[in-house]
């Protein structure tokens, strides 16, 4: 560990309770290179450390954010990229890279390096990829703030500190890929047409919407509206539509003694018979069951 008035950082042990709970960290710090110096510095652990001729590959991942500063980054595949104030990158388990700030202007670099089934499963998923390892991250107030916690966890030797930079590193995460699917979403002065989409979706979920004409009302082709729509939200607008619905009908079974032909037409579906059935394929009972589990825990 090296604690200096530009830099602190640490390298964790990790025990099997850690590993059980499929993430942890492995490493976490922030560093604030002046113009002019030698990087990295020197003190890192074999296995972290590194050099530009070289370079490295990590056994685990590691985000890291540069607030302050540019520089540049190359990684296999054939990927080199100029980092700018702003930026995050990923780094992958046995992929080789190396990466540095600019002699005029130094960086300041904030990480976390981590490990563990949970972020296996997110690469095995393809949520995030080694031909995409850079993001420009504009939630930084929200950055920033995540690093700053992680750090004071740290340094006050919190109880089960792993598991508070697992959810740390999880929220990371969340805003690297929020990041990533908008970048590749909003590509058009366009940019705002999803966001106005989900808007009039959860206004009108109980009406009937046709997404084809919901694409031609916000003047987009319906092969791109749904193609950008699922890349936004993870869902298909259609899907999207039906579990709206479907959170919507759970409300009213739960609070309301409405016949099961009444939720359903109030919750958009004009075909009870339609409205129990995809209410089992999604939640596994029935309307009715649901609504008797619901009130045996009231």
């Amino acid at each position: 560990m090296k604690s200096e008035s530009a830099s602190f950082y640490r390298y964790f042990p990790v025990s099997r309770r850690d590993k059980n709970w499929g993430l942890y960290a492995t490493t976490a710090g922030e560093m604030r290179i002046p113009p002019d110096s030698v990087y990295p510095p020197v003190g890192h652990p074999r296995g972290f450390d590194f050099d530009w001729q070289h370079g490295r590959v990590l056994e685990g991942f590691a985000l890291l954010y540069i607030s302050s500063g540019r520089g540049k980054l190359e990684s296999k595949p054939n990927l080199a990229m100029t980092i700018e104030a702003g930026h995050a990158f990923l780094l992958f388990p046995g992929v080789w890279h190396r990466y540095t700030p600019n002699k005029e202007t130094g960086w300041h670099e904030h990480w976390i390096g981590f490990d563990g089934e949970l972020p296996n499963r997110w690469l095995r998923h393809r949520f995030f990829s080694p031909n995409n390892p850079v993001v420009k991250i504009g939630a930084e107030d929200a950055v920033l703030a995540t690093f700053s916690r992680t750090i004071q966890a740290i340094r006050a030797n919190r109880p089960a500190v792993q598991q508070i930079l697992a959810g740390a590193t999880d929220s990371l995460m969340g805003l690297f890929y929020s990041a990533q699917q908008g970048q590749s979403a909003v590509d058009t002065e366009n940019s705002n047409v999803i966001e106005r989409a989900i808007t009039r979706i959860q206004d009108d979920f109980q009406h009937d919407l046709d997404m084809k004409r919901l694409a031609q009302e916000l003047c987009v082709s319906y092969s791109w509206f749904r193609h950008t729509f699922t890349a936004h939200t993870g869902l298909s607008p259609h899907q999207y539509l039906l579990e709206l619905r479907l959170v919507r009908a759970r409300t009213l079974l739960t609070e309301t003694d409405l016949p099961i032909k009444e939720i359903a037409l109030q919750t958009g579906f004009e075909d009870e018979l339609y409205f129990s059935r995809l209410f089992r394929q999604k939640i596994n009972v029935t309307p009715s069951q649901w609504r008797n589990r619901q009130r045996q825990h009231q």
